[in-house]
């Protein structure tokens, strides 16, 4: 009989324990301003803010992404405990001038998962892109991850139609001056 308290007292104490190493998407919650001087061009965007909310295992990824007079927002909600989101898309703005526009059944396929102990988001999006040339399906492997003191968040982009990898450099937004550039369309 003692054996199995003593037994049973191990036991919760590991699965709290275990709780406790859950990882926390909140460590990525915030306004992130995109560092031009650090990342990969924008191609024809001149600013790009990034907005990383989180409710419980919901995450929503919002691109605010801006050039003179044209602004686009891009909003991917994401459940962490679906193995598969189908998030629906009315316009693919990367790489736009390369005549690639979303395609197929316009929606992405996401896998998404939290690395390290929270303070990576790793995505992967499958979608198709129509192009002079007719359909393609494209993989993009997405990490966004934030750095040890919390002030900076890279995002690295891995695109099947790609060879060399994207990334983007944010830096915490704590400020409204910082916050307003973004809705004029540019990078600083």
């Amino acid at each position: 009989m003692h054996r199995l308290f003593c037994l049973g007292l191990l036991l919760s104490g590991s699965l709290i324990s275990l709780r406790a190493a859950e990882p926390d998407a909140r460590l990525l919650a915030g306004t992130w301003r995109y560092d031009a001087a650090r990342s990969t061009e924008l191609s024809s965007w001149g600013a790009l803010q990034l907005v990383i909310a989180v409710d419980g295992p919901h995450v929503t990824l919002t691109r605010h992404l801006a050039a003179g007079r044209r602004i686009y927002d891009e909003v991917t909600a994401l459940d962490l405990t679906r193995a598969v989101n189908v998030v629906p898309v009315e316009w693919w703005p990367d790489n736009r001038h390369l005549g690639a526009y979303i395609g197929g059944d316009k929606t992405k396929k996401i896998r998404v998962e939290l690395l390290d102990g929270g303070r990576m988001l790793r995505t992967s999006a499958d979608l198709v892109l129509a192009t002079q040339q007719g359909e393609r399906a494209v993989n993009i492997l997405s990490d966004y991850k934030v750095s040890a003191n919390g002030t900076q968040l890279t995002l690295i982009e891995l695109r099947s139609t790609r060879n060399d990898p994207i990334v983007y450099v944010f830096r915490r937004v704590t400020d409204a001056a910082a916050d307003a550039a973004v809705s004029k369309g540019k990078a600083e």
